[in-house]
Order: structure tokens, then C-alpha cells, then sequence
């Protein structure tokens, strides 16, 4: 499934590239109140909108990702403490044939 998403991004990225080569003529943008620019390529316009818009998402995912990475630090750690005190229970109290108790329906299998 990851090398199918990096895919899409791939074939996504060149697909803005390419429109974005086509279109290379010269345009006026103006921006709130009297500012402007004029005379810029209509490609740089475009690349560069989607690689602000790359990092905007990017950005915007980041307290997602650090409450995530946080949970995975903390599960893990609860696991290691958890497998420690199976352990620690298995050494101190290990399991010997009269200590298993027998299922209700008598059936007990044996090694053979």
C-alpha cells in the first residue's frame, strides 16, 4: 500500500509539472489593495502555489504526527513493562504439570 500512495504522489507531482510547463506565459498577479506583480511566468505561479499548498498540509499535519509518535512511545514503553513482569511472573512462579488445571469437559492431551 505505500509504494500505491507514493505512486499516486508521483504520478499527482508530474502531472503538475506538466500543465505547469504548458503554461509559461507572462501574467500580472495582484494581490489585496495595490500591491501586485506583473510580468511573471504563469509556471512559477503555479509550482510555486502548489508547493505552498504542500507545505501548508505538511504543517498542518504535524500535531497530528507528534500526538501519534507520542501514543506509539508510550505503548511501547507499556509493552516492555508489561513482557518485564511476564517474566519476572514466569521465573518466580513457573508452571508445573499439577498447577494446569483440567478443562470442564475431562479432556486432557498428552504428549506422545
Amino acid at each position: 500500500m505505500h509504494y500505491v500512495i507514493w505512486t499516486l504522489r508521483l504520478v499527482f507531482f508530474v502531472l503538475i509539472v506538466l500543465f505547469a510547463v504548458k503554461n509559461v506565459q507572462a501574467v500580472d498577479v495582484n494581490f489585496f489593495g495595490s500591491w501586485s506583480l506583473t510580468s511573471i511566468p504563469l509556471i512559477i505561479i503555479i509550482l510555486a502555489s502548489f508547493i505552498l499548498g504542500a507545505l501548508y498540509m505538511y504543517l498542518l499535519s504535524l500535531p497530528t504526527r507528534f500526538t501519534r509518535n507520542r501514543e506509539i512511545k508510550r505503548l511501547k514503553n507499556e509493552v516492555h513493562i508489561l513482557q518485564k513482569d511476564l517474566h519476572d511472573v514466569q521465573h518466580t512462579h513457573p508452571v508445573t504439570p499439577s498447577s494446569v488445571a483440567t478443562p470442564p469437559d475431562g479432556f486432557v492431551p498428552t504428549k506422545e
